[in-house]
C-alpha cells in the first residue's frame, strides 16, 4: 500500500508501487537530469494562475496501492501529503533513458490514462525527441510529436513552446 511507504520509512523519490508491486527506478543519467532541470525553468516560467509545477521527486498516488513518480508534475495545486500528489495533474511529463524507456512508454502511460492525466509528455534524450499525448474520449493521442530540429507548441496545460535540441545542447549552458 501506498501509505505503507510513510510508515515503512520508504523516502527514496525513485520507488514507485505498481498494484502493491515495488519498483526502485535508476538514477537519472546526466543528460536525463540535465533535459528535466531545463524543462522544469521552462514550465515555470511559462506557468499560468493556477498551475503548479511541482519540485522533482512527487510522486502521483494513482490508487491506495500505485504510486508513480514522473520526471515532472503540473497540478492544480501545489499541495502534496508527503511527497505524493493524491489529485489528478493537469500535465506529467517522462524523461526516458535507455533503462526507462520500455518502461515510461508503456505501463506508465497506460495507468496516467487510466487516471485520466490530460495531458503525458514522453521526452526521449538520446533523440533530441518529444512525443504529446492528449486524453481524448478515454485514450490519447498523439496531439504532437516533435522532433530535434522542431518546436512544440502547447496550449495544455498553458501555452508553452518547448525546443527539444535547447534541452539538450548545449550540455555545459544552465
Amino acid at each position: 500500500m501506498v501509505e505503507d511507504l510513510d510508515t515503512g520509512g520508504y523516502d527514496d523519490a525513485r520507488l514507485e508501487l505498481l498494484d502493491g508491486l515495488c519498483l526502485l527506478r535508476p538514477w537519472p543519467t546526466p543528460l536525463r537530469a540535465r533535459v528535466t532541470s531545463r524543462l522544469t525553468r521552462l514550465l515555470t516560467r511559462a506557468a499560468t494562475s493556477g498551475a503548479h509545477v511541482l519540485p522533482a521527486g512527487v510522486g502521483v498516488e494513482l490508487s491506495e496501492r500505485s504510486l508513480l513518480v514522473p520526471d515532472i508534475v503540473v497540478a492544480p495545486s501545489a499541495e502534496v501529503v508527503g511527497r505524493r500528489l493524491r489529485e489528478t495533474p493537469y500535465l506529467v511529463v517522462e524523461v526516458a533513458d535507455a533503462s526507462t524507456r520500455r518502461y515510461d512508454r508503456t505501463l506508465k502511460l497506460d495507468l496516467y490514462r487510466e487516471r485520466r492525466v490530460p495531458a503525458c509528455w514522453l521526452i526521449d534524450p538520446d533523440t533530441a525527441t518529444l512525443e504529446a499525448f492528449e486524453l481524448v474520449g478515454g485514450v490519447y493521442v498523439t496531439a504532437s510529436a516533435t522532433g530535434p530540429h522542431g518546436e512544440f507548441a502547447a496550449t495544455r496545460p498553458f501555452p508553452v513552446t518547448v525546443r527539444p535540441a535547447e534541452l539538450i545542447d548545449p550540455p555545459d549552458a544552465e
